[in-house]
């Protein structure tokens, strides 16, 4: 039974016998393999994957084109999947062949045993995982984008009377923060009733409902 959990690897490369023996060294280590010939096949595959790529493993030279514009074109719908390079020839003429603007990208020389085709895509893979993981720990969390959005567009700050208890977070809040509201982003009137009203919590920027009898 395949695994659902499986990363994800596309291989390109004419030579049927080298796509043979790439996808046989990938499916050892447990990935799951999608295979292609030339650029319109590889095209095709992607567009038709329901799922996440996790990388695209092509050889340079392709009887429709070359890899790195095959990268480029992939990369404009799957735009966070790394790139791994293979070629027979050296990396000089690899240098020759690479236009400006084509997507970076790894790069393993042929011909390569199992063991180092592998080592190459795992330590690509982790590279991008772990730059995917940082980006996602230092990025706010939504409540705490909102929470930051309210305290930057707060005109006043005024103490309560008596502290309220956020439901969400269990925060007490002792302050209301006084935002501006202007008539062409909500329609409100002055005859509010004072009493009732509701505020929103600065920790995770949840609705909570206040009694603001001095506000």
């Amino acid at each position: 039974m395949e695994n659902e959990s499986a990363q994800t690897i596309l291989v390109v490369d004419d030579d049927m016998g080298v796509k043979m023996f790439v996808t046989q060294a990938l499916k050892n280590e447990g990935y799951k393999v999608l295979g292609a010939a030339d650029v319109q096949e590889a095209l095709h595959v992607s567009d038709v994957y329901p799922a996440a790529i996790h990388l695209i493993l092509t050889d340079i030279v392709l009887p429709t084109g070359n890899g790195m514009t095959l990268a480029a074109a992939l990369l404009s719908k799957r735009r966070t999947t790394p790139i791994l390079y293979m070629s027979g020839a050296g990396a000089d003429a690899i240098h020759a062949l690479q236009f400006d603007g084509a997507p970076a990208g790894g790069f393993l020389q042929k011909p390569f045993s199992p063991e180092n085709l592998v080592e190459k895509v795992r330590a690509i893979l982790l590279e991008t995982t772990d730059h995917v993981t940082s980006r996602a720990s230092s990025a706010p969390t939504p409540s705490q984008a909102a929470a930051d959005a309210l305290r930057q567009s707060a005109d006043a700050v005024y103490r309560l009377e008596s502290p309220v208890r956020c439901a969400q977070c269990n925060k007490s809040i002792s302050t209301l923060q006084a935002v501006r509201l202007l008539r062409t982003q909500v329609n409100f009137t002055s005859t509010l009733p004072r009493r009732g009203r509701v505020l929103v919590c600065p920790s995770c920027a949840s609705i909570v409902s206040a009694e603001l009898t001095t506000f």
